[in-house]
């Protein structure tokens, strides 16, 4: 019985520990740039998530971030790209927590394969990074047919 009061403080207080409340209605993205997928993370064909809490100052720059939870290969990436992003002017500050989901795909093919990363992204909340071995029909030219 006595432990129920403690697991709640301790909730309370990890709450508050992230600081403030995400905002839903941050100002758009004017200047967007893609967490690389690392080459050690490609090579051991490593995926995870990032979730980093930004503050999003009036003047539209990113003033300050810190992650919530993240793979250690991915964590400098993503804040580094994220430290890139500008937005648009605002009368206020905004805070936002941008996730960044890393995947590793291989085709099964028994064609050529190329190396690919594609981005897609649901800003400002969502960046989806897949990188993988595309198959690709690699065509020969009609005089050496």
């Amino acid at each position: 019985m006595k432990r129920i009061p403690v697991v709640f403080l301790l909730l309370v207080a990890a709450l508050f520990a992230f600081g403030q409340k995400p905002d839903n209605d941050a100002p758009p993205v004017v200047h967007f740039v893609a967490p690389a997928y690392p080459r050690a993370a490609k090579d051991q064909r490593i995926m995870g998530t990032t979730v980093t809490r930004i503050t999003v100052a009036a003047d539209g720059t990113v003033s300050a971030l810190a992650t919530v939870r993240a793979h250690p290969v991915f964590e400098k990436y993503v804040t580094d790209a994220l430290k890139q992003w500008k937005f648009e002017l605002s009368s206020q500050e905004h805070t936002l927590e941008i996730t960044c989901s890393f995947e590793f795909y291989d085709e099964d093919c028994d064609k050529s394969l190329t190396p690919e990363t594609q981005v897609s992204a649901e800003l400002p909340k969502m960046v989806r990074i897949r990188t993988g071995l595309q198959c690709v029909q690699v065509s020969t030219p009609a005089s050496k047919r």
